[in-house]
């Protein structure tokens, strides 16, 4: 279920709430890299983390091993880029390298769908991608910022071992380069194909840890002290969609299995320039439960205390107005995504992730960091 929002001059004057598998779930994928760690039941009583649960040996093998056999690429990401070029930000802190990787199917699934996910990481959390690629069939913009020569050799070598391992990621994702004026990397590296294939494609979050301890010590404290700049890397993954509508969401964010036909079938049905956002409910998982299948699954782990609400722990008015309650007791039996109800009581600290046209306004790019960046978006 969705809920509608209209979003034009920062305001969301009414939201809507979608349903079954339009559900969103915030998950972190292969907990330590390792897809054998799954420990089978999970008692009622267990506590809450705001995390995903760690992938069942079923999965992982749904994900890797269908994927290795039919896999190949002969060059590393950005073989080329030339970093003399790019464009700056409005405030020349930034500059951008739109399209520095494009999926190979992403201009045919761009055409084909109405809407895209549209997503940012910092070279740590990319690992994400893996499980979102899976569940979203649709095209997918991904804006990725790197600090200094050696994060851009580590996203290069990273890029290319899951483009190497995962056909979803390396078909339906296009990557965006946004690099710091202050810290930005002057060359890029050779580098091989033996670089990136000598990795386990089994464990994509355990290779992004051994490449990590590879980062410099000073580009750590460059990053620790610099601001991230989420606002920046939302605008340009979402201008980096073709489709009419764009989902814009973190990484790890991941969408329930079939989402993106459901929601585009839904958007096919409303009317056109209609000036409305459809609102998803989020939610968090214990870590060892497995991924509902649909709402069903979801709202009977949520009634045992095993899912709850996106922040509804750190921060509960981050999500309070999409009226969760009143979408959990909205049941049908139809699996077709449709509007739950009409979100009246909105707040300004509400920050839901929402489906909208892609002429919504930018997010505010003075905004650096972390913590309420996603509710400034406003007109120029």
């Amino acid at each position: 279920m969705f809920q509608t929002c209209r979003l034009w001059n920062l305001s969301i004057a009414s939201v809507l709430a979608l349903t079954l598998s339009n559900v969103f779930l915030t998950v972190r994928l292969l907990h330590s890299g390792d897809c054998n760690q799954y420990s089978g039941s999970v008692d009622e009583g267990v506590s809450m983390v705001p995390r995903a649960p760690i992938l069942t040996p079923a999965t992982c093998l749904e994900y890797v091993l269908a994927e290795s056999l039919a896999n190949s690429t002969d060059k590393a990401v950005f073989s080329g880029l030339d970093l003399r070029l790019g464009r700056w930000d409005t405030r020349r802190l930034y500059k951008v390298f739109d399209y520095a990787v494009v999926g190979e199917r992403f201009p045919e699934l761009s055409g084909s769908y109405s809407v895209c996910l549209a997503t940012q990481s910092s070279l740590e959390k990319i690992y994400s991608l893996v499980q979102v690629s899976h569940h979203w069939s649709g095209p997918i913009s991904t804006a990725i910022f790197a600090a200094g020569n050696d994060e851009l050799y580590l996203l290069q070598i990273y890029l290319s071992y899951l483009r190497a391992c995962f056909r979803p990621i390396r078909e339906r994702v296009s990557f965006h380069l946004v690099l710091p004026k202050e810290r930005a990397p002057t060359h890029l590296k050779s580098v091989h194909v033996s670089d990136f294939t000598k990795f386990d494609c089994a464990k994509p979050e355990a290779t992004l840890n051994d490449l990590l301890k590879l980062r410099k010590p000073d580009t750590s404290k460059w990053r620790i002290k610099n601001p991230y700049p989420q606002n920046h890397l939302r605008n340009v993954a979402r201008k980096g969609c073709q489709s009419s509508h764009v989902f814009l969401t973190d990484v790890d964010i991941v969408p329930s299995v079939n989402f993106a036909e459901q929601l585009d079938k839904f958007l096919r049905k409303q009317k056109p320039h209609h000036l409305t956002a459809f609102v998803v409910p989020t939610y968090e998982l214990d870590e060892r439960v497995r991924f509902p299948r649909n709402k069903t699954d979801l709202i009977r782990l949520a009634n045992k205390g095993l899912a709850r609400p996106f922040h509804h722990k750190v921060f509960i008015y981050n999500q309070f107005a999409t009226n969760f309650s009143r979408w959990q007791a909205d049941v049908s039996e139809s699996d077709e995504t449709k509007v739950s109800h009409n979100v009246t009581n909105f707040e300004f600290l509400y920050e839901p992730f929402y489906v909208a046209p892609d002429t919504v306004p930018p997010h505010d790019e003075r905004f650096l960091g972390y913590g309420y960046t996603r509710n400034t978006q406003v007109s120029g």
